[in-house]
């Protein structure tokens, strides 16, 4: 929505430039986006799928505690000058570069200890099955098993 009304207050011809900026108080000032997630439920598993399009997995750190995820790495520029005497005239930066990290808070009931994640086609998907309740079994005492 604020890229929408931001289309009605532009004057001239102006890059478009977009970061999602996070807001936590510690790392706002070196965080400069936050990728997008997609985040679902099976009858076992609960599946967090992030959108990490040219990020390095060797270099992406997934963090597993309990009620909460953490993702952190970094995506580099591709589009770098090629020499001293290259200028470029950007028409349109849309492409977040640079840190990231995204915090996501787990449902109770989650096995993080068991986290699993798959990277392909630029998405990071993070499968965490779900505990299974066991029945506990419950032992009486003094009771006496004596037939008449």
């Amino acid at each position: 929505m604020e890229r929408y009304l931001a289309h009605f207050s532009r004057t001239g011809k102006r890059p478009s430039v977009l970061f999602t900026h996070t807001h936590t108080p510690h790392a706002a000032a070196a965080l400069c986006w936050a990728p997008a997630v997609d985040m679902y439920e099976t009858d076992t598993t609960l599946v967090v799928l992030l959108d990490l399009a040219g990020v390095d997995p060797e270099r992406t750190e997934v963090r597993a505690e309990p009620y909460l995820l953490t993702i952190r790495g970094v995506r580099r520029e591709r589009h770098e000058a090629g020499g001293v005497d290259e200028s470029r005239a950007y028409h349109t930066l849309e492409i977040p570069y640079g840190r990231f990290e995204r915090s996501i808070r787990l449902p109770p009931g989650i096995d993080t200890d068991a986290a699993a994640a798959n990277y392909r086609d630029g998405l990071l998907e993070i499968t965490l099955p779900k505990r299974v309740p066991h029945e506990v079994r419950i032992e009486v005492e003094g009771t006496a098993n004596t037939q008449a």
